[in-house]
């Protein structure tokens, strides 16, 4: 539909639906001997193939959109392709890309009805108690078959392992092997403390050694053998350069036995 008076006769329909389902409402309310011929619209499927914008422009007009803003039933929009929009897409209490998207919508409610009624007639079938009981049934005997299967099985190991723990004791003699082990204790005793006895005897030597080294590089050592440190007498900073000094600068040297005080003069 387009063209001239397009718009006019798409708003005209509406309202005819709309005043069509209040006569229906109407009948069924007043009991009509015909109530049963009765039917109800559900909704109003506004729709049309895709066109240029100048074809579509009638979906687009005033009296459109208030048709539609006025419907007391619920109008689905399917104007053209997925791009185009129009006014009636933003009106309509649900917009579709396309007519056959605005399909899908409209009955995917019965689908999904039909297949809820598939999906409880198989929920039945697999709740029925004969179901149920043959399944208990059949997994009882499952679990009695493995429960003798085990027990067999752990009968037969056990036997096996008994049978290898005496034929292993006749073997090893477990007299022989302590007296063994009790040896072989004795000799690894004696081995650790001659080895501690060693670590310890080295260890000593080391540190006496060198506590030696670090006593003649003592201060002591040096200045036994007749050197003397001179320090500046208000900071004990050492005096290592003559040009380190200044004159009338009050010095301290220490010499092997006690300190001497002088002051520089230049």
């Amino acid at each position: 539909m387009q063209g001239e008076g397009a718009a006019e006769e798409i708003a005209a329909a509406i309202r005819l639906l709309n005043e069509f389902n209040v006569a229906q409402a109407s009948g069924l309310r007043e009991k009509d001997s015909q109530a049963g011929s009765l039917c109800h619209i559900d909704l109003i499927l506004l729709t049309r193939g895709g066109g240029s914008f100048e074809d579509l422009w009638a979906f687009n007009e005033e009296v459109v959109a208030r048709a539609i803003f006025e419907s007391a039933i619920p109008v689905v929009s399917a104007v053209g392709h997925e791009i185009d929009f129009t006014i009636s897409d933003f009106v309509a209490d649900v917009r579709a890309a396309t007519p056959s998207v605005a399909a899908e919508i409209i009955t995917e409610g019965v689908f999904a009805s039909r297949q809820l009624v598939v999906d409880l007639t198989q929920r039945m079938v697999r709740a029925h108690p004969r179901r149920r009981m043959n399944e208990l049934l059949q997994r009882l005997d499952d679990l009695q078959t493995g429960l003798l299967r085990c027990t067999r099985q752990g009968t037969k190991e056990r036997q096996v392992a008994w049978q290898n723990l005496g034929t292993r004791l006749l073997r090893v003699r477990p007299a022989q092997l302590l007296r063994q082990r009790r040896e072989s204790l004795v000799v690894n005793q004696r081995r650790l403390r001659e080895s501690a006895h060693v670590h310890l005897r080295n260890g000593r030597n080391r540190f006496e050694a060198t506590e030696a080294r670090l006593r003649l590089l003592g201060p002591e050592q040096v200045l036994a053998r007749g050197y003397s440190i001179t320090m500046d007498a208000a900071t004990g900073t050492v005096i290592r350069r003559a040009r380190d000094v200044k004159s009338g600068q009050h010095l301290r040297t220490r010499v092997k036995e006690g300190e001497i005080s002088s002051r520089v003069e230049k």
